[in-house]
């Protein structure tokens, strides 16, 4: 595996917000049965830890070997594998989650699996945030997302910011109020987050360095301290008949 694969799968994992603990036992909570979850798309498997405490087996599946190798060691079970061929008996799963990583499947094939993997009365799950806010720079990191940065980002961007709308598998729906993750940073925790956005993986592809440009405009802007940043959750789901 290319070396900067695994440092990707570790920057990832250093640079992204964790998700509120009431996500997870919101998600427990509306399982009816918690012996097997799987977090598709789990990247470094931050959500996959989270869901541990609740479930007998949790299982992390990333289609990326160099995500997966940057996970720390835990309780948590990680495979590769594509989101349109989990490698799962049919009804053999309590919850499916995909946090911050439907838009990035082959949607119509993993919502068949999900049918085909999931128990019946099993929960399915799409987990998103937007773009964040920072308290007291405006919409600095709005303006660098959508315009600096919008040549780069891929057309399903957009999906993951609204929080997934049209998606429908055509099962009842799980209502989820939506909700907040909040972070006090400094200035180098948002440049580790900034550096974790697929758009700057494109643009540096083309030889082009967009962080190094905004990364002092940020720097005089945010000061010495620790800011309130917070972004929009988003929890779509719904029950397997």
């Amino acid at each position: 595996m290319p070396a900067g694969l695994f440092e990707r799968g570790n920057a990832y994992q250093q640079g992204r917000p964790d998700y509120p603990p009431t996500l997870f036992q919101w998600l427990a909570e509306h399982s009816q049965a918690h012996h097997r979850a799987l977090d598709m798309g789990c990247g470094s498997g931050q959500a996959s830890r989270a869901l541990e405490p609740f479930f007998q087996q949790v299982i992390g599946a990333d289609i990326s070997l160099g995500q997966l190798q940057g996970a720390p060691g835990s309780a948590s079970h990680y495979l590769a594998c594509r989101a349109d061929q989990l490698p799962f008996a049919p009804h053999s799963l309590d919850l499916i989650i995909a946090a911050q990583a439907f838009h990035w499947f082959e949607q119509a094939g993993f919502l068949r699996e999900a049918g085909r993997t999931l128990k019946p009365g099993g929960l399915l799950a799409l987990i998103s945030y937007g773009v964040c806010q920072v308290e007291g720079l405006g919409n600095l990191i709005g303006d660098f997302h959508d315009q600096t940065l919008g040549p780069w980002w891929p057309a399903e961007r957009a999906q993951v910011v609204a929080g997934y709308p049209g998606v429908n598998p055509g099962w009842p729906s799980v209502p989820c109020a939506d909700s907040t993750i909040e972070r006090h940073w400094q200035v180098q925790d948002m440049l580790a987050y900034l550096d974790t956005w697929s758009a700057l993986v494109q643009a540096r592809r083309a030889g082009q360095q967009p962080l190094a440009t905004f990364s002092d405009t940020l720097r005089k802007a945010w000061g010495t301290g620790r800011r309130q940043v917070h972004w929009p959750l988003c929890v779509v789901a719904w029950r397997r008949p």
